[in-house]
């Protein structure tokens, strides 16, 4: 077999492992991407690899039948395209808005590819180095980005394809260097370049596809290394033009200062970007969290929009905000909580004793007057004295500090037990009461009385929200570390803007409600180190959750 052939073997595999890498970024974006933005980088990186692929065919095809040699031109430029999306797919920005760059740059290169077109090129063999050097300088930046991507995911396998595109890197630069085939420049090259794409194909994982993400370090590296190669291309095309047409001190002195002219064009180009792309959002974002100070916790940092590090750092400040807001609230409201159960327990001690005295004066009259009428008022002082005294006690027992008395018991006891309690209440109404309890939880750490209280809290609060015909279930399951109990009724629903406050004292939409049931509960959920979660829509009923951790912190 001729070096020859084995330049035609080589572009073939070549060919082969691009057309691979290709197929399976696209399925993976079909596939397993997580939104637009993933979807439109693998595509735009499957594009680059199939380019690759394409202009490693043509080359081969180009040297089997023996065609003229200016048509590598278009493979070569091709290579340098497909290099040049690859970077683009892992830096570019809204990648989802540039999903037609990699046609609308490759129909140029097809034209190359045209007798009229070719046949009127420079010879190719001079123009190869430069082409050359090109490439290997493409892939050097995607070396040096890959060691960036494996520094923000720790993947190994990025460090793998970091060498491969560095054997592509050297490869290229071997081949800059003008040289017969089979001699030993030509042989290390043609032999590392196939090896560079082998290794990425075989290093290759799924999960690459889905981290593909834009990041302010993929951006400036790439920015940095495109930019600073511009000069290097003046200089190589300096030197071919050297060979083609000699060039006189006059001339080589405006070279030299183009030269500089466009390495100073570059820094400010890259500066100016620098500027835009990087110290101006970060600035942006301190004058907004500066503004937090001046406009309270209730303000926002906006969305930069720049779908990198900067971005994430906001959305993550916005949460922080936002969690600092709630626990400042809880704690106001807990606050008021304080200084309400103190006023109850004041009041409820200093009702208590005249409610007792018209109770006693009551049960007097009763047993020694007689007549319709004052029988009549006296139930009805029994009554309200009944009530008064209900609603003192519920003030007492929210003033009081709830200290759980734990023991490890079964939670679907608990609701059997309560269940037999109030079934009657359902049973007058005409309401329907279910369980479904799971038989398989284990025992939790729990005070059953208290608890118990809680069960029937949620359930006569259903009871109430229920009209007659509909239904009230009760469900026990675990998940995530707790067990959960459900009360789940088929009534009226919470309106929105009554939600936020159904867990404060004394706040009812009930005429004969004292507002105390919920709170209470609430307060023992968090005793036990749970919660109770809502979940209602108006006239579409309410689910009413007991979440009770299996392992107390």
């Amino acid at each position: 077999m001729s070096w020859l052939d084995y330049h035609n073997l080589e572009e073939i595999l070549i060919a082969f492992a691009c057309l691979t890498i290709s197929v399976r970024a696209y399925l993976n974006g079909k596939v397993n991407s997580r939104d637009n933005e993933n979807r439109a980088r693998v595509f735009i990186y499957a594009s680059g690899f199939l380019i690759l692929s394409l202009s490693s065919l043509i080359h081969s095809l180009i040297h089997i039948l023996s065609l003229n040699e200016n048509m590598l031109f278009q493979t070569l430029t091709g290579y340098s395209l497909g290099l040049f999306l690859i970077i683009l797919s892992i830096s570019i920005k809204e990648p989802e808005n540039k999903t037609i760059l990699p046609l609308l740059l490759y129909i140029p290169f097809i034209a190359l590819l045209l007798p009229d077109i070719y046949k009127n090129l420079p010879d190719f063999k001079l123009f190869r180095p430069l082409i050359w050097i090109i490439v290997a300088y493409l892939s050097g930046t995607l070396s040096i980005l890959h060691i960036a991507m494996y520094q923000n995911s720790s993947m190994r396998s990025l460090l793998y394809m970091s060498l491969a595109y560095t054997l592509i890197a050297i490869s290229g630069v071997f081949l800059f260097f003008p040289s017969a085939i089979g001699s030993t420049p030509w042989l290390h090259g043609h032999l590392m370049r196939p090896v560079g794409f082998l290794i990425i194909l075989m290093s290759l994982k799924n999960k690459f596809f889905t981290t593909l993400k834009g990041s302010i370090l993929y951006k400036a590296l790439s920015a940095f290394s495109l930019l600073s190669g511009l000069p290097l291309v003046f200089l190589g095309m300096t030197i071919l033009y050297q060979e083609i047409s000699p060039i006189d001190i006059v001339e080589s002195r405006l070279l030299i200062f183009m030269m500089l002219l466009i390495t100073l064009l570059v820094t400010m180009i890259f500066g100016i970007g620098v500027i835009t792309r990087l110290i101006n959002p970060i600035v942006n974002l301190k004058r907004e969290v500066d503004s937090v100070t001046e406009k309270g916790l209730s303000h926002r940092v906006q969305n930069t929009s720049s779908r990198d590090e900067i971005e994430d750092l906001a959305l993550s400040f916005n949460r922080m905000i936002s969690d600092l807001e709630q626990s400042v609230n809880e704690q106001l409201r807990l606050s008021r909580l304080a200084a309400t159960g103190e006023l109850a327990a004041t009041l409820a001690h200093e009702i208590r004793n005249p409610l007792n005295s018209i109770q006693g004066a009551a049960s007097y009259i009763r047993k020694n007057f007689r007549g319709a009428l004052l029988t009549e008022f006296i139930k009805i002082i029994n009554d309200e004295v009944s009530r008064i005294n209900k609603l003192t006690t519920n003030l007492l027992n929210f003033a009081k500090p709830i200290s759980p008395n734990l023991s490890p018991s079964n939670i679907n006891t608990v609701v059997k037990s309560t269940v037999e309690l109030v079934k009657g209440e359902f049973e007058d109404k005409g309401i329907s009461l279910k369980a479904n309890l799971d038989e398989t939880l284990p025992e939790v750490l729990i005070d059953v009385n208290q608890i118990k209280q809680v069960i029937i809290n949620l359930m006569l609060n259903a009871l109430d929200a229920t009209d007659k015909g509909g239904s009230v279930s009760i469900v026990t399951s675990s998940s995530n570390g707790n067990i959960i109990l459900s009360v789940i009724d088929s009534g009226r629903g919470i309106k929105k803007e009554d939600m936020k406050n159904i867990f404060n004292p004394f706040f009812t939409t009930k005429a004969s409600g004292t507002g105390l049931g919920l709170a209470i509960a609430d307060r023992i959920a968090k005793e036990h180190g749970g919660e109770i979660t809502v979940e209602s829509s108006e006239k579409q009923g309410s689910r009413f959750s007991l979440l009770l951790p299996l392992r107390r912190k």
